[in-house]
């Protein structure tokens, strides 16, 4: 009877996999950090534009890190009210389900080993068929469930082509699928999987909306999709709520059993941890990639060039959409500027960027742009001269940052007719206050910036803590935000135009010749 009311209260446990680092924070019922632990993720590179990971290392990864952040803690597992966990997304692996053993390394959401079956596709005849059938079917029914294929396009980013490589490259997997014994799973759902050794298999709508191969309108698993890539529908976990007493974990694990009480996808997690819950709030998270998600409440937009529908979560009867815009590679390029020495600590980047009045005309061109999804293309500098300085070539790196946050915030507010609210941002990026500060001033609205930087891990810890009881509701998570800062716009946009006009023409001309 001590142990379980000792469970009722006191901490709850939120796990990030993201794409480069595991992280696992301890939190009490203030939602102040009490302890936490670190893994850099080690990806396989088994050939060229193939991305993998090995699911045993992972789960040895996962379990390390909780213990050594709940002994940094000082607190005991049995003090554990919950664990929740955020995942990277439409990571996937698929494995036999009477042995558990996987039939192929995690293949991630990076891997582009289907990148020319992804162009191919979106050229497709059929697609454009379909494409009209569905937008005549939703012209006359208006029917929203017909939205969504009526614009629908493949992505490398998604589950759905790299799932069907899967059945058509390895037999194994092929033969179990047809006895009903291929198991499907993001990490979430293959952690879950370990946890409860075997006896538990699900997903949550944030994970499952995210594989490409789910479908939010309906809710469920996409049958015509399935068929039309010979996905076999048998391998799909049930969806759950994003916070749900899933089981709990084997006691041989941790010493005790701990209740998994939420599973929910990276970015989705985020937008929790940073209290996004109302229509036009708007999460901007840059890290590897930079993100832009905004709450649109009960209504599902369609995907419109860049933006695509998600499920944020789900709990009880409460469903929140999101529309999600993003860009790849913006701490990968920082990364790389630090690597190869334009400076030594990123934090004098902001200094280095504010130490001249402009770039000179000189543009960073990164592979990935807003508009564009190519995954052949590179970046490179433009309008480089005989007087372009290291802090020209950093000033110009986080411009680019900059311009592609005002094109992706010019792309929402076109397509969304929800007022934007508050724009909140977080990951290891926004800790750069002359990207901040510049994204402010050309998208003419304020940006919150939290004290806490592990937003995915907050928000998984959330959604276990409403679980587990340890906070009532989401008014009470809304009184445990603390904001570090406040960018407001100090300087008119049309101040950059000249800027970003020479940036965006550098960028059509480089897209011609790539």
């Amino acid at each position: 009877r001590g142990s379980s009311a000792m469970r009722s209260g006191r901490f709850v446990v939120g796990v990030d996999v993201g794409s480069t680092v595991l992280k696992c924070h301890v939190y009490d019922g203030a939602a102040a950090l009490r302890g936490s632990s670190c893994r850099k993720l080690q990806s396989l590179y088994p050939r060229p534009g193939w991305v993998e990971l090995d699911p045993e290392v992972l789960w040895s990864q996962f379990t390390e890190a909780v213990k050594e952040a709940v002994q940094v803690a000082g607190v005991h597992m049995r003090q554990i009210a919950g664990l929740g966990i955020s995942t990277q997304r439409s990571t996937f692996i698929t494995w036999h389900r009477r042995t558990g053993k996987p039939f192929h390394n995690f293949i991630s959401w990076q891997d582009l080993r289907c990148a020319e079956l992804v162009n191919s596709w979106n050229r497709s005849l059929l697609l454009k068929v379909i494409h009209v059938i569905f937008t005549v079917l939703h012209f006359f029914t208006r029917n929203d469930r017909y939205l969504a294929p009526s614009s629908f396009t493949f992505s490398t980013k998604q589950a759905s082509l790299k799932l069907s490589w899967v059945f058509k490259n390895l037999r194994e997997a092929e033969e179990a699928a047809k006895e009903n014994n291929c198991c499907f799973g993001t990490i979430d759902t293959w952690l879950l999987y370990r946890l409860t050794k075997g006896s538990v298999y699900a997903t949550d709508y944030s994970n499952a909306s995210s594989t490409g191969v789910f479908e939010p309108f309906t809710k469920c698993w996409n049958p015509t999709l399935s068929s039309l890539l010979s996905i076999p529908m048998s391998i799909y976990p049930p969806v759950r709520d994003t916070s749900f007493n899933f089981g709990s974990s084997d006691s041989e694990i941790f010493g005790v059993p701990i209740p998994i009480l939420a599973l929910v996808a990276d970015q989705q997690a985020a937008m929790f941890g940073e209290c996004c819950f109302h229509p036009g709030d708007v999460k901007l998270t840059m890290g590897t990639g930079a993100f832009w998600n905004v709450n649109t409440g009960e209504s599902l937009f369609s995907s419109w060039r860049d933006l695509y529908p998600l499920i944020g979560w789900k709990i009880g009867d409460e469903v929140v959409y999101l529309t999600e815009g993003s860009f790849s590679n913006v701490g990968t390029a920082i990364k790389w500027a630090q690597e190869i020495n334009l400076f030594t600590d990123v934090h004098e980047t902001a200094k280095m960027a504010r130490s001249i009045a402009d770039s000179e005309g000189v543009c960073f061109l990164p592979g990935f742009q807003v508009s564009v999804h190519d995954p052949y293309s590179c970046a490179s500098f433009m309008g480089l001269k005989p007087s372009t300085t290291r802090n020209h070539l950093v000033r110009a790196m986080l411009e680019s940052v900059a311009f592609r946050n005002k094109q992706l915030h010019d792309l929402i507010v076109k397509r969304i007719n929800i007022p934007l609210r508050t724009i909140r941002a977080d990951g290891g990026v926004s800790n750069n206050s002359f990207i901040l500060q510049m994204t402010s001033n050309l998208i003419n609205k304020k940006i919150e910036k939290p004290v806490n930087g592990d937003m995915s891990s907050l928000g998984a810890a959330f959604l276990a803590g409403l679980a587990s009881g340890l906070w009532a509701d989401k008014e009470q998570l809304k009184k445990l935000r603390q904001v570090e800062a406040v960018f407001e716009p100090q300087k008119d946009s049309e101040e950059y135009k000249l800027a970003m006009d020479t940036w965006t023409q550098a960028m059509q001309h480089a897209l011609q010749h790539w």
